[in-house]
């Protein structure tokens, strides 16, 4: 079976969580780390004791399939027993790939080429931005964690062009 062809590369900052449910009841925190799935899987660093946990991971995907999220989930780190699932949310690149699409050589730094809406089946916490920041497109998210009473996570994406013929 042939692979897709890389259409560019997905950075990935996992920022932190915000208000994560607790996990472990006995101690009343978590110990929390993100995975990202789109094809295959990358996660973050664990956070030892925290429900607002600070990461600042970057994480990067091959982009292949636009029409494809990317799937995020919060576990908890066990020891002895499997890892706790802390909530579900995912994401579309289709807005940050047809922003780096656009000739945006001529834009002033921090342009916001589009604004997404917190709005039906979407997971976002509130108003996403694809921008042009320093010479690059990004987008900043809160997304809010599905199948658990509390939590959002804070990403920064960037969008990096890859070269034609050249694989990841």
């Amino acid at each position: 079976m042939a692979s897709e062809p890389v259409l560019g590369k997905l950075s990935v900052r996992v920022v932190r969580g915000h208000n994560l449910v607790v996990a472990d009841p006995l101690t009343h925190t978590s110990d929390p780390y993100v995975v990202l799935y789109y094809g295959s899987q990358v996660k973050t660093s664990v956070q030892k004791k925290n429900v607002n946990p600070l990461w600042n991971d970057v994480l990067v995907l091959p982009v292949t399939n636009l029409t494809k999220p990317v799937k995020l989930e919060v576990f908890d780190a066990d020891t002895f027993t499997a890892d706790d699932s802390m909530g579900v949310a995912e994401f579309s690149v289709t807005d940050i790939y047809d922003a780096a699409k656009l000739d945006l050589k001529h834009a002033s730094d921090g342009t916001r080429i589009k604004t997404i809406y917190p709005v039906g089946a979407n997971y976002l916490g509130g108003e996403s931005h694809v921008s042009w920041k320093n010479g690059k497109v990004v987008q900043d998210l809160i997304l809010k964690l599905k199948n658990v009473d509390s939590g959002s996570v804070v990403l920064q994406l960037e969008w990096v062009h890859v070269v034609p013929g050249v694989t990841l």
